[in-house]
């Protein structure tokens, strides 16, 4: 029996290689999208393909225009910083409920499908780490990597409790129900966002108040700034880097194993250690960043993932284990530390901005980097190419990372208000 209405075993194959590159991109803190991923059609799952589709399949295409989407709506979210957080994320959060209830009442097609995942990629990023994490960001200083950190492992208690429990309501009630489900915890979101949700801790740490038009004119001027500076690039291109590499191998991780030799059950059990890995350096790495210069973990990260890629380039489906729980390592430390690093080179003023922007890439991306994998997939009938991009990429990543200047010479003021010195004496 199939979910989606008209689906051919083909266009099956695809909506599963759609889900698989999709997933990992929306599994962001406080975002009730992430669990749209286990409502894929059981029908859809048994008969996946094993490798990606090439680039020139129009359907690919359309993935990557998803993964945009989804980038572009986090890079919107920085313009609508102005409107205050609790705002911000209730309507978002209600966008999202009725996205939900339109993918369970009107999915007739796979492009009607897709076209309502795009929509809960774009208008979903007011529910993602941006909106969350500039609060966090405004209450702690000395202690703000540990608190960022935080934030993220309640992702992994959502990743356990989610899963069985959209599960059992599909198993009872059908597919339909999971998409409501999803939908009645997503508008929950909208009182609590409203209600619950305070900026008073740091409209007072910040001393802020909301912008003029006169006030906004001047952000937009500071903010060219920023994107004249060296650092703000740097940054790009590095998280841009890791990103490619992590999407890639962990979207691919399944079958890149049973190529190896493992069987499927064996293959879903190493795929577990992603989560062991995630959560581990989210605790060890938001500890570290008040300490220790946060480029220099990031770069760590990206090498703890080459070493994994290459253990299994290199010994085999042995090192699955290793290699997947470099890759959770590697995941984690990204999405942790774009947030923490944000702040401290550009500082709160400038934070939903430059994250927006960072963000938006990790988007694209995570969209780009599983369909490369999968065109080398196909292009040369093995995982085995590659896996020795990846670790180019990884080592790149490293590279860049390392280059980013340090930000502790920083005045605490110009954390807490902006990098308008800043910017300009990095900006040659």
């Amino acid at each position: 029996m199939t979910y989606v209405r008209g689906t051919s075993d083909e266009q099956a194959g695809r909506i599963q290689t759609w889900m698989g590159a999709t997933r990992r991109v929306h599994r962001r803190p406080r975002r009730w999208r992430d669990r749209a991923w286990i409502l894929q059609p059981r029908f859809v799952r048994e008969r996946s393909s094993a490798k990606c589709r090439s680039e020139q399949d129009p359907v690919r295409r359309r993935l990557y225009g998803v993964h945009v989407r989804s980038g572009i709506g986090s890079a919107g979210v920085g313009t609508l910083s102005r409107f205050g957080a609790a705002r911000t994320a209730a309507s978002s959060a209600l966008a999202l409920a009725t996205c939900f209830v339109a993918m369970a009442e009107f999915t007739s097609s796979p492009v009607t499908y897709v076209l309502l995942v795009g929509l809960v990629g774009f208008f979903g990023g007011g529910t993602s780490g941006l909106t969350f994490t500039r609060i966090v960001s405004g209450w702690f200083d000395r202690g703000r990597g540990f608190a960022l950190g935080l934030t993220q492992v309640g992702l992994g208690f959502c990743g356990a409790v989610l899963p069985p429990l959209i599960a059992g309501i599909i198993g009872r009630h059908g597919w339909q129900a999971g998409y409501l489900a999803l939908a009645a915890i997503a508008a929950i979101g909208v009182p609590v966002a409203l209600f619950g949700l305070s900026e008073d801790r740091a409209v007072t740490n910040q001393t802020q108040v909301r912008p003029t038009e006169t006030e906004a004119r001047v952000l937009s001027e500071e903010f060219a700034a920023v994107q004249r500076g060296s650092t703000f690039w740097l940054m790009f291109i590095a998280f841009a880097l890791s990103t490619l590499f992590v999407s890639g191998s962990a979207q691919h991780m399944a079958p890149m194993l049973r190529e190896l030799g493992a069987t499927s059950g064996a293959a879903a059990k190493f795929m577990s250690l992603i989560g062991i890995g995630t959560i581990c350096v989210r605790l060890i790495a938001g500890w570290l960043s008040d300490y220790v210069h946060a480029p220099w973990l990031m770069a760590f990260s990206c090498f703890i993932g080459m070493c994994g890629v290459l253990a299994l380039k290199f010994g085999g489906i042995a090192y699955a284990p290793v290699y997947a729980f470099a890759i959770g390592w590697a995941f984690g430390g990204e999405i942790d530390l774009v947030a923490y690093m944000c702040t401290r080179y550009f500082g709160l003023r400038m934070f939903a901005r430059a994250y927006a922007w960072q963000y938006g890439m990790l988007c694209i991306a995570a969209g780009l980097g599983p369909l490369g994998t999968g065109w080398l997939a196909d292009k040369f009938g093995s995982y085995q190419p590659g896996l020795l991009i990846s670790s180019v990429l990884a080592a790149g990543a490293a590279l860049t990372f390392v280059l980013m200047p340090r930000y502790e010479g920083l005045r605490e003021d110009a954390s807490q208000d902006g990098p308008q010195n800043f910017s300009l004496k990095n900006s040659d």
